[in-house]
Order: C-alpha cells, then sequence, then structure tokens
C-alpha cells in the first residue's frame, strides 16, 4: 500500500490549526500515511494546541526549530519523511476531504512526479464547498521545465509530489526563504506534471501573515532567487531555458520596482533589458543583478537570506 507523508510548516497559525488539523487528519482514501509537523519557532500558542491536538494521532512526528522560514521548515519535515509520495499542507489551508486521494489517482495514472490543482482564497472558512467531482481540463506536460521557469509552476496545498524524485532532486532551496519554486524546479528535470482545474484547498484571503500578501517582496525576489540558483547549479539546460528565465527575472523585478516602489520606467531592470536583448550572454548575472536589485535603495523591506548567504 502506499504511504503519503504529510508535511505542514507552522509560523504562528494557532488561529488557524483547528480546521488546518481537522483537514488533514480527515483526509480520507486507502493508503497509508505518516504526519509531519515543523514548528518554525511559533510563539502565538500553535506548537501547544498542535501537540495537544496530535498526542492520539498515530504516525506523527513534531520537528521545533527556531524561526527560519517555510523552504528549511519544509525540507526538515521532507528529510524525516519516508512516504512514497509528499503531500505539503500550508499551515493556514484547509484541503477538500478527499484532495489526497484525487491527486493520487491522477499521479498514479499518469505517473508523473508532480500533479497540480487550484485553490481558493476565502474570506471565511463556513459553508465551503468541498465537492472536487469528476476531473476538469486535465493536461500533461511530459517535459514540465521550460514551462516551469516560464510560468512559474509552484504551490503546496493544491499539490502532490513525488517524493523519490524530490530528494533526487535536492529538495527546497534552504538558500531562500520560501519553499515551493525551488522544489518544483528541482523536480521538473526528471518526470511529467498533471495539472487539472479542480479546487481542491482553501486558504484565507487579506490575511496578511500570509507570505503572498504580506511578504510580496520576499516572494518576488525569492522566485528570481530559486532561478539564480537553479541555473547556477545546473548549467548544462539549454540557452533558450535560461534566456526565458533571464527575461521572467528581469520582468518580475522591473514590474515590483514600478508598481510597488513607484519607480518610473527609467529604472535600473529596463537597462539590464536592454543589455540582455542587445545580446548579453551572461544569463546567471543577469539573474542575480535582478536579486541585487532589491537589496539597493529599498530600505523599508529588508530580504531575509539575500542571495549567496550561507544558511
Amino acid at each position: 500500500m502506499l504511504k503519503i507523508s504529510f508535511v505542514c510548516p507552522i509560523f504562528n497559525k494557532r488561529k488557524y490549526l483547528p480546521m488546518v488539523l481537522s483537514s488533514i487528519k480527515g483526509q480520507v482514501g486507502d493508503f497509508k500515511r505518516e504526519f509531519i509537523f515543523i514548528n518554525d519557532g511559533s510563539n502565538d500558542g500553535s506548537n501547544e494546541y498542535l501537540k495537544n491536538t496530535t498526542k492520539n494521532w498515530k504516525n506523527v512526528k513534531i520537528i521545533e526549530q527556531e524561526n527560519k522560514g517555510p523552504a528549511i521548515a519544509t525540507q526538515n519535515g521532507i528529510n524525516q519523511s519516508s512516504g512514497d509520495y509528499i503531500k505539503l499542507v500550508g499551515g493556514d489551508d484547509i484541503m477538500a476531504p478527499d484532495c489526497t486521494k484525487f491527486l493520487l489517482e491522477i499521479i498514479k495514472k499518469h505517473k508523473s512526479v508532480g500533479v497540480f490543482s487550484r485553490y481558493k482564497l476565502l474570506d471565511s472558512f463556513k459553508n465551503i464547498d468541498f465537492r472536487i467531482n469528476s476531473v476538469k481540463n486535465l493536461r500533461v506536460n511530459l517535459n514540465p521545465l521550460y514551462d516551469s521557469i516560464r510560468s512559474s509552476y509552484s504551490g503546496t496545498s493544491p499539490n502532490l509530489y513525488c517524493n523519490k524524485t524530490i530528494k533526487k532532486s535536492g529538495g527546497c532551496n534552504t538558500k531562500i526563504f520560501i519553499e515551493d519554486f525551488s522544489l518544483v524546479l528541482g523536480i521538473a528535470r526528471y518526470g511529467s506534471f498533471c495539472f487539472v482545474d479542480n479546487v481542491t484547498s482553501f486558504g484565507p484571503k487579506n490575511d496578511p501573515s500570509r507570505i503572498m500578501i504580506g511578504k510580496q517582496t520576499q516572494l518576488i525576489h525569492d522566485f528570481n532567487a530559486a532561478l539564480y540558483y537553479f541555473i547556477k547549479k545546473n548549467n548544462d539546460i539549454p540557452n533558450n531555458f535560461k534566456k526565458i528565465a533571464c527575461k521572467k527575472a528581469i520582468g518580475r523585478s522591473e514590474k515590483w520596482a514600478r508598481r510597488l516602489k513607484n519607480r518610473t520606467y527609467f529604472n535600473q531592470m529596463n537597462l539590464l533589458r536592454l543589455k540582455f536583448w542587445f545580446g548579453g550572454r551572461d544569463f546567471n548575472n543577469i539573474i542575480k543583478s535582478t536579486c541585487l536589485y532589491f537589496y539597493n535603495n529599498f530600505n523599508d523591506e529588508k530580504i531575509r537570506y539575500p542571495i549567496n548567504h550561507s544558511p
């Protein structure tokens, strides 16, 4: 029988934990399971609630660490996992009861290394429609690395990943703060991805504690940093892959500077874009420059784990 490792990093999510833990425990399906929680330095009572709630569960591991961010926390959980598949769960996300079962059937049928579904952000967790029904708009990408770079595939709670492939690839890049994009880039070299349009999980809307809302600068930086480290490690990938990575990284940094920092079009990233268009081929240094841009003249937000730090 296949085994699923539920890996859930938690940092100050006490108010969400009753529904998050109920969601994890309530997953249906004919598979073995283990539950790995990583307390990432919470100080709001999350750890105490977690221990009390799961004390009678079977196959539970609780890892405690100082606050180091989701990439290190998630990878610490993955390192302790023994399942065939990894079911990452956000500390403030809830899953439909048959989320894991549904994703497992797809990933097995198509022998993929990752399956991606959709999630929805809600103002309230009351009266959620958990129905998944039949598979909606299945797509299989047999060679997903280029599209992973171009489209920035990522995600935790709506997805399921092959554990063997994660460990082969190295998993989350612990040199950066945010976990999911670096994980997906790593496994994209080793097998196919499946995509469906079914909504399988839900998260809170307009909560500044969510990274995508409260830490947008960190998020954008870390997507570029993930590309920087990936290409530095995998320099054998084709140049057209590196070119699209440069375009994406420059575009992200340039839009961030204009939209969130009120910079004009005459900014450093557009100068870098011109250099790239006119034949710049030092791809990794171009992406590195898009990361360094976040450290200069934007002192209101400090990036955790700038590139080339030691984790």
